[in-house]
């Protein structure tokens, strides 16, 4: 769902008038969408990450390779975290998207001198309080459901972009014949 999940993030942003590249690659580090729009302020830089579940069994960010050893448990264990260990993920799993020294080249590299948004859209999460330590961490969270919304809802713009443009407008236009229709 990756794939199809990051074509509808970068439609939600073209159509909010950004420009965007995905998968941008820094040495074997990658980004999975970089946006930028001009303002009345200036520049807009988004660096977005995207992480969609629909039915989550487990953490959004693995344990880390000292604390599967420690502990005993694998990367992607569903066993309850204690507030320490779910800390030392979630930093371990911030510094690999987003604050990297290869990612900060790359978003330099893009577009030198900005200074970077860093978002992260998710689907639903098995333990909110994961997406609180991510907030913590300096990371905007935004819902997969707050991207949906906007493009079924939101009025079709001039500003689209390529591969989400159209599961966009069929979503668009599931909602739209549901609503005329009287559809629950």
């Amino acid at each position: 769902m990756s794939l199809l999940s990051e074509s509808l993030v970068e439609e939600w942003l073209n159509r909010a008038g950004y420009f965007t590249i995905r998968g941008v690659r820094y040495g074997v580090s990658e980004m999975d969408l970089l946006a930028v729009r001009h303002t009345a302020q200036g520049i807009e830089a988004k660096h977005v990450e995207v992480q969609i579940s629909t039915n989550p069994i487990s953490y959004i960010s693995p344990l880390t390779d000292e604390q599967c050893k420690v502990l005993g448990k694998k990367r992607a264990s569903a066993w309850a975290r204690p507030s320490d260990v779910l800390e030392r993920s979630v930093s371990t799993w911030l510094n690999k998207k987003f604050y990297s020294r290869s990612k900060e080249a790359a978003r330099e590299r893009a577009w030198p001198g900005l200074e970077w948004s860093l978002e992260f859209v998710h689907g639903q999460v098995k333990h909110q309080v994961e997406l609180e330590a991510i907030r913590a961490g300096g990371i905007k969270t935004i819902s997969f459901f707050t991207v949906l919304s906007s493009l079924c809802h939101d009025p079709i713009v001039a500003h689209k972009g390529g591969a989400g443009t159209d599961i966009a407008e069929m979503l668009s236009y599931y909602v739209r014949y549901k609503e005329s229709h009287n559809i629950d």
